[in-house]
C-alpha cells in the first residue's frame, strides 16, 4: 500500500514560490511519475528533474480555497501507455518560471510504492492524484489544464452538478419578445396524448377536425381515422371519409350520376366520352347531318 511523503519544494521551486508570494504569476504545467530512489548524498530539494521518469501526466483540473491560501491540482494516471511495469516511487510537479522556464517545482517520494503493471496485462490501473499547494496568494497560480485528460468520476460528478445547476426553465415567446431556451414545463397528469408544446411555453390540446356544414365553416385539427378497407376513400369537407364512386351514364329515361369516368382503353385517344358513360368514336357523317339538320 502506497505511503506518499509530503511534497517538498525544490530549490528552484522555493525561488519561484518567493516570486509568487511577491506578486508574480506562476503556471503549473504538468506532473510526472517515476521509479527512482534517492541515492546517498542526494536530497529532494536539490533535484531538477525526476531521478527515473516514466510517465508524464497532463493536469486535469485546478481549484482554489475560499481564502486563496491554497490550490489543488489533479492529474489522472493509467497504465495504457506503460510498456514496462515499474514501482511508482516519485511524483513531480513542474511549473514555468518567468525567468528560468520550466522547472521541477515540487517532488514527493513513496516509501512503500505500488507496482504499475504494463499495458496489455489483465490488471488495468487508473487513479486520480490530487495535490494541495499553499501560497500567500494562490490566485496568482494558474495551471496548464489539458481538457482531453481522462475524465474521473469526481470530475464528471462535479461537471454534471454544475451543468444541472445552470439549467433554467424555458421562457415562452410572446407577440413582443422571443422566448428563452431551457427545460420544458412538466405536462400535467392526463396530458399523455394529443398535446403539443406551444411556442408560448404551454401544453395545448390538438383538436379534432370539425367538418363544414351548409351554414357553418369547419375548423382545422386532427382528421378522423379512416376505418380498415377505406384506403380508396377521400376526406370530404364535412369531415367524413367518402367513397369515390364511378360515373353512371344516362339512358333515355334515367339521369346519369357524377363520378369517376371509365378508363379509356388503349387506342382510344381520339374518342369522346358520351353521356351514356362510354368512349365513342366521332361519326363525322352523322355529325354533319345533325349539324345541317339543327342549323
Amino acid at each position: 500500500m502506497s505511503n506518499w511523503g509530503k511534497p517538498v519544494l525544490t530549490k528552484q521551486g522555493l525561488k519561484l514560490q518567493a516570486k509568487v508570494d511577491a506578486g508574480s504569476r506562476m503556471q503549473l504545467t504538468k506532473c510526472m511519475l517515476g521509479s527512482g530512489m534517492l541515492s546517498s548524498g542526494q536530497s529532494l530539494e536539490n533535484l531538477t528533474g525526476l531521478i527515473a521518469p516514466v510517465q508524464t501526466l497532463p493536469i486535469s483540473s485546478i481549484s482554489y480555497s475560499e481564502n486563496n491560501g491554497a490550490c489543488v491540482i489533479t492529474a489522472v494516471t493509467d497504465n495504457s501507455n506503460v510498456s514496462t511495469g515499474y514501482y511508482l516511487r516519485e511524483f513531480g510537479i513542474f511549473a514555468r518560471d518567468p525567468n528560468d522556464g520550466e522547472i521541477l517545482y515540487a517532488v514527493a517520494q513513496d516509501a512503500n510504492p505500488d507496482y504499475i503493471p504494463p499495458s496489455g496485462t489483465s490488471a488495468v490501473v487508473s487513479q486520480e492524484i490530487g495535490v494541495a499547494l499553499s501560497f500567500s496568494n494562490a490566485a496568482n497560480v494558474t495551471a496548464q489544464v489539458n481538457t482531453s485528460a481522462i475524465a474521473t468520476v469526481t470530475y464528471v460528478n462535479n461537471y454534471v452538478t454544475s451543468a444541472v445547476a445552470d439549467l433554467k426553465d424555458m421562457t415562452g415567446a410572446t407577440a413582443a419578445r422571443p422566448g428563452v431556451h431551457g427545460l420544458v414545463p412538466a405536462p400535467a397528469a392526463g396530458a399523455t396524448k394529443n398535446r403539443f408544446l406551444q411556442a408560448d411555453g404551454t401544453w395545448a390540446v390538438v383538436p379534432d377536425l370539425t367538418g363544414a356544414t351548409t351554414y357553418a365553416a369547419g375548423a382545422g385539427g386532427l382528421v378522423p381515422a379512416p376505418a380498415a378497407g377505406n384506403n380508396t376513400r377521400y376526406l370530404r369537407s364535412d369531415g367524413t371519409w367518402a367513397s369515390i364512386t364511378a360515373m353512371s351514364g344516362a339512358t333515355a329515361t334515367v339521369n346519369g350520376a357524377a363520378g369517376l369516368v371509365p378508363a379509356p382503353a388503349a387506342g382510344s385517344s381520339i374518342r369522346y366520352l358520351c353521356a351514356d358513360g362510354t368512349w365513342k368514336e366521332v361519326d363525322l357523317d352523322s355529325a354533319k347531318t345533325k349539324l345541317v339538320t339543327y342549323n
